[in-house]
């Protein structure tokens, strides 16, 4: 008979769909506990265990919603070629990378052979986080196709809320978004606010950007070490082909200095909403002219609805980026700032100017962009603000804990190659499949 916990580890097991089935199926003899060593690592495998044998709360369920970050969805094609293709390794080890273009306007796929839609949330890095909150709250996954504009999918979000409230018309719901997943919720606000007002208590941001990401920009070139990973996999991955494309990778930018903090300088030094002034050939106006009007509108919307943001700090973080002062950034490549630790860090990603707006509170923790939804202490401050308690994380910059990270520079093509050997081995794991996650 199996004991509680290897029956609670074969139900984890079923909620891995995600996990690459290479790996499930090189390991399949392994007992489960093993296995979940094997996939998450052995301490947050413990971790976990721990959180399905806590008891629950008898406070009462709120009804929570999850919105994960950007390429936090699953996308499958179901017509075609039907199979998962966002995210399983494989499709980027043989060169199909470009499966999930989308065609000129951003409407639909590029190519006739698939029909992506999402189909669930991405359970390696969502897992702890789906797990208390489907524990303590009464959970509402949100998945979306994180390819499309952030109108789009915030439309999707507006009818979603509509649908769960038919039976109940006064249930109210917490909003709880990663990354992107909070720009998506933000522009829900903004598009829907009285309706916003009628159904959302509050909203709780984990690393969602209030003022862009200078990283956005590293889309147009292929800077970013995820994205020359990806590209150095196979030679038909056209990485810069694919991000370059995406709507919303325009809507990542931070906005016009018009619209940006007044609390501190602009990030760049040329002007990212005119695309000749970027010197590259993949930067479109069109795309450009309609991320500047999502800032606009995000600028000039006032729902009434809390909005919590908890932020990662003392991690080195793309601050600014310049282009030479005789040139264009296409003629003589960036100049990149980073910051490591301090008032002007982040969480590897998002800066901190961008996570402080006038009206919204925002706690800190030093950790990174990619951690923050399975870091226990935020998980804990989650379920304090969706109960409407105060979190025991500071509301200032905390001092760094003094520990520098110092990675060992390995070049990109020897990166590529050993990750290839291990996911075709079978021997990858979760941080392995981190440096996948190209379009951060």
């Amino acid at each position: 008979m199996l004991s509680i916990g290897d029956s609670l580890s074969n139900w984890l097991l079923n909620q891995l769909e995600t996990v690459p089935l290479s790996l499930l199926r090189d390991n399949a003899l392994l007992a489960p506990r093993r296995l979940l060593e094997r996939i998450l690592g052995e301490r947050e495998a413990e971790e976990v265990r721990a959180l399905l044998n806590r008891p629950p709360s008898t406070a009462p369920r709120v009804p929570t919603v999850l919105l994960p970050g950007v390429m936090g969805s699953l996308l499958a094609s179901i017509r075609g070629i039907s199979t998962i293709i966002w995210f399983d390794p494989t499709v980027l080890l043989n060169g199909h990378l470009n499966l999930l273009d989308l065609n000129d306007d951003g409407t639909g796929d590029r190519s006739p052979d698939v029909e992506i839609v999402p189909v669930g949330i991405e359970k390696l890095f969502y897992l702890r986080l789906i797990l208390t909150l489907a524990r303590e709250t009464r959970l509402y996954e949100f998945p979306y196709d994180w390819r499309r504009q952030l109108e789009w999918n915030a439309q999707l979000l507006h009818e979603a809320i509509q649908r769960w409230s038919v039976a109940t018309p006064q249930r109210r719901f917490t909003l709880v978004g990663h990354s992107m997943g909070g720009m998506v919720a933000r522009t829900y606000l903004a598009l829907y606010p009285k309706e916003a007002e009628q159904h959302i208590d509050r909203v709780i941001l984990l690393g969602s950007p209030l003022y862009g990401v200078p990283i956005a920009a590293l889309a147009f070139t292929g800077e970013t070490v995820e994205c020359q990973i990806v590209a150095r996999l196979h030679p038909d991955n056209d990485v810069l082909r694919f991000t370059s494309n995406l709507p919303v990778t325009y809507q990542l930018l931070p906005p016009p200095p018009e619209l940006f903090t007044p609390k501190r300088h602009y990030p760049f030094n040329w002007d990212i909403y005119d695309a000749k002034a970027w010197g590259l050939p993949n930067v479109r106006q069109d795309y450009l002219d309609k991320a500047k009007k999502w800032h606009e509108l995000l600028a000039t919307s006032d729902p009434q609805v809390e909005i919590v943001e908890i932020a990662g700090c003392h991690k080195a973080t793309l601050t600014d980026i310049r282009c030479p002062s005789d040139g264009r950034p296409g003629d003589s490549g960036y100049a990149l700032v980073t910051q490591e630790h301090g008032e002007d860090s982040g969480d590897d990603t998002v800066p901190l100017w961008s996570v402080r707006k006038e009206g919204i509170i925002t706690y800190y923790i030093e950790e990174r962009h990619r951690n923050l939804p399975s870091n226990q202490e935020v998980l804990d401050a989650v379920l304090e603000l969706v109960h409407a308690g105060k979190p025991n994380l500071a509301t200032e910059v905390p001092m760094p804990s003094g520990l520098l990270e110092r990675l060992r520079a390995v070049p990109i093509m020897v990166q590529a190659m050993e990750l290839r050997r291990r996911i075709e081995e079978g021997e990858f794991n979760r941080e392995d499949l981190q440096k996948l996650f190209f379009a951060r």
